[in-house]
């Protein structure tokens, strides 16, 4: 076995199986970091794509297993702002990555910011890809780090980069098609994160590398909006006026919406690190930030303007690194710097501030956390990201002094602190392997033990605590976002798998309820139980109540009107039967999965003003725009299509969507909801106008829906799939 490998911008080979190597191989041009790829069609072919400071110095080829190396072209990229000499655009540091197809050695992938194919060898390239779909390429994340083709396949092929996996099944064509591959796969590396300060809600924010500021409105914490793009760096939310929210982008740059994170607008500044740390005075309203050496940064005016002032701190000694605002004690605000030091600056909103250092007995190293106890200035903590020291400190005196508190830590990194909000002798710590508690802050006694259940040994960068229920979220780098109860008191919380449905279909609730040990629910028609997560069936349409009492009545929910049982009608079924939305009002309900839900009314919206009978209509938010990543449906009773024959399904409709992504479509299923199928699922006349063929619409890709705006209300009709020989009961 020949194995060649890479050492300090040199290339060696061994020819048996990796147990001795040979000397340097001579390369005509610098290199400090090589990526290496083999044909494995031919043990003579090897490329090496060569880095030195920071650029691409050049792709190398040795057809003689590397007795002798020839220079290459590079790829050019299209987009104008990489330079025609370093597709990497002076990240080869960081985004470089080679393979060659394992049936064919002239067939060479490269990836630096965007993607590049070649036949010759490295002769000429063709690109595959760019950062953001521009300049005619398709869509792949920016930052490639590695290429990977399957065994012995030249037409399947993988590209890691920034924004997860890339997939080519056409590999082998001259211009393979790329899919995201990323869903359910979840690695993404958040620096921060901010809470919404109403109890119960599931909103947050959270900065992540290379992929945004994502908001959460869902309580599944996988499903986000990315709000503001680029590097997400820290994000507050104002906890006294959540209306005021803010993103920030590399060195300074932010972003503030003043309408609930609806709108956003770009603040900038100068100085600052590349994910500079900030915190937000929720009560003065100011944002504090590193600057630049021996300086902080205040944004005066956050929730209205964008007045900046650089503050001069001489005795800091280096940059900041860490920033707290205390929650007793009005302008002051604790730094944390990167030479170790910690320093409590009072009239920290003026440009003479009074500075204090309080680092006595604090290590040389890099201040990640200040953590002070809510109500008590004096109760501090203070962690540090490097190896080898002391990495949590506690100072019961305001900082005259400080104990170390690693205890039993591992020799690891940290990140983050938080005082228990109900015991403020008990510590929760975001590290390197996940998150560690103790109930007992106690010197070098203290026992430190993982909390990482659920979670995994995964560095977390950022915890944030929520007051008024205690809510913890946690920013991990690499797995996503965490929320975890421990600190929660009991709290009734639950949700079901559907909300309208028809009788005699399961419904599955979930108790999501904080410290529950015991559970007694009633579905309000006569039925109970006292599983954790049961299953209930309806038999009478209607709407239900639906009530969780835990811990024997230390915490109880009700959910009025909750569940909506759709009923069975006949066909012929016309306006005066229930189609009207007046007659019968609880025929048609609504399943909202996430955004903006049907609601029923005349909307003073133009474009959605209107109805066509009676006094309603169904509507996709009867007051606005409805929200980005709505998946919403109205479902109509469970008709009887048991007699053979055609049956002509026909509906008024306007719209106004985003063409070639957003729409609608009509679905039926034949089996109580169990499996729904689309009503058509190509173009015709009077029905579906869109035939989706691009793949990143709302609807799978190659099946038809209504796209686009149609202004008046218009009937449509479909009886193509609606003629049985002979079918149960069907739901639409």
């Amino acid at each position: 076995m020949v194995i060649y490998s890479t050492l300090a911008g040199s290339i060696h080979k061994s020819t048996n199986a990796g147990v001795t190597f040979g000397a340097a191989q001579t390369l005509p041009i610098s290199a400090t970091r090589i990526e290496l790829a083999c044909a494995m069609s031919d043990v003579n072919y090897v490329y090496a794509l060569i880095e030195n400071g920071d650029v691409v110095n050049g792709i190398l080829r040795s057809i003689n297993g590397g007795t002798t190396w020839v220079a290459r072209t590079e790829p050019d990229d299209a987009d104008p702002g990489i330079p025609a000499s370093d597709f990497s655009r002076t990240q080869a540091w960081y985004d470089l990555t080679i393979a060659v197809d394992p049936n064919d050695r002239n067939g060479v992938f490269v990836g630096g910011v965007d993607l590049f194919k070649s036949t010759d060898g490295a002769g000429t390239w063709t690109q595959l890809s760019h950062w953001y779909g521009g300049f005619g390429f398709q869509y792949a994340h920016a930052d490639q780090h590695y290429i990977f083709f399957k065994p012995g396949s030249s037409s399947i092929v993988y590209f890691v980069n920034d924004g997860g996996i890339f997939q080519s099944t056409n590999a082998n064509v001259a211009a393979p098609t790329l899919t995201d591959k990323g869903t359910n796969y979840i690695t993404t590396q958040f620096y921060s994160c901010a809470i919404h300060p109403t109890a119960l809600t599931n909103y947050f924010l959270a900065g992540a590398q290379d992929n945004g500021s994502h908001q959460f409105t869902q309580g599944n914490v996988q499903n986000t909006t990315e709000v503001t793009g680029g590097d997400g760096a820290f994000c507050h939310i104002d906890q006294d006026e959540p209306q005021y929210q803010f993103t920030s982008y590399v060195y300074n740059d932010f972003y503030r919406s003043a309408d609930g994170g609806g709108t956003w607008t770009e603040f900038a500044t100068t100085g600052g690190d590349f994910i500079s740390p900030t915190d937000y005075d929720n009560v003065n309203d100011k944002m504090y930030m590193c600057d630049n050496l021996n300086t902080y940064q205040r944004w005066d005016n956050p929730q209205t303007g964008s007045t900046f002032a650089v503050v001069s701190v001489p005795s800091f000694g280096g940059f900041v690194t860490a920033l707290k605002v205390s929650p007793n004690t009005a302008n002051r605000v604790f730094f944390g710097i990167d030479n170790g030091d910690v320093f409590r600056v009072d009239n920290a909103h003026t440009a003479t501030p009074t500075v204090t250092n309080i680092s006595t007995g604090l290590p040389a190293g890099f201040v990640t956390c200040i953590e002070v106890q809510t109500g008590n200035d004096n109760h501090l903590l203070a962690t540090y990201s490097n190896y080898g020291l002391n990495s949590i400190w506690e100072s019961l005196d305001g900082g005259v002094s400080w104990t170390s508190v690693e205890g039993n830590l591992p020799d690891m990194p940290i990140r983050w602190a938080l005082f228990n909000p109900n015991n403020n002798d008990q510590g929760l710590i975001a590290t390197e392997l996940g998150v560690w508690s103790t109930d007992n802050l106690n010197g070098s006694s203290t026992n430190w033990g993982a909390s990482n259940s659920g979670l995994a040994n995964v560095r977390v960068d950022m915890l944030q605590v929520r007051q008024s229920d205690k809510i913890v979220i946690a920013a991990t780098h690499g797995r996503g976002l965490f929320l975890t109860d421990i600190f929660a008191p009991p709290t009734a919380l639950f949700t079901a798998d559907k909300l309208t449905t028809y009788k005699g279909v399961p419904i599955n609730f979930t108790s999501t309820s904080f410290n529950a040990t015991s559970w007694s629910w009633n579905f309000g028609d006569a039925g109970t139980s006292t599983a954790a997560n049961p299953s209930h069936t309806y038999t009478v349409p209607g709407k239900y109540n639906v009530t969780l009492t835990i811990n024997s009545g230390a915490s109880t929910l009700v959910k009025n009107l909750y569940i909506h049982i759709l009923p069975n009608r006949g066909t012929p079924y016309a306006l005066t039967d229930g189609g009207n939305f007046e007659v019968n009002p609880l025929d048609f309900g609504v399943d909202n999965l996430a955004g903006t839900p049907w609601e029923k009314g005349n909307s003073a919206v133009a474009g959605k003003n209107g109805v066509v009978s009676g006094s309603n209509a169904w509507v996709t938010g009867l007051t606005g725009n409805y929200a980005d990543n709505t998946d919403a449906s109205l479902m109509t009773p469970n008709y009887n299509f048991t007699a053979i024959g055609a049956y002509l399904m026909r509906f008024q409709s306007k719209r106004n969507t985003e063409s070639g992504y957003d729409g609608f479509r009509v679905e039926y299923t034949l089996d109580s909801c169990r499996n729904w199928l689309p009503l058509g699922t190509i173009t015709a006349a009077n029905w579906y106008n869109f035939a989706n063929t691009i793949g990143d619409a709302s609807f799978p890709v190659n099946e038809a829906f209504f796209d686009g705006s149609v202004a008046t209300y218009t009937q449509f009709s479909n009886t193509t799939e609606l003629t049985f020989t002979r079918k149960p009961k069907c739901c639409i």
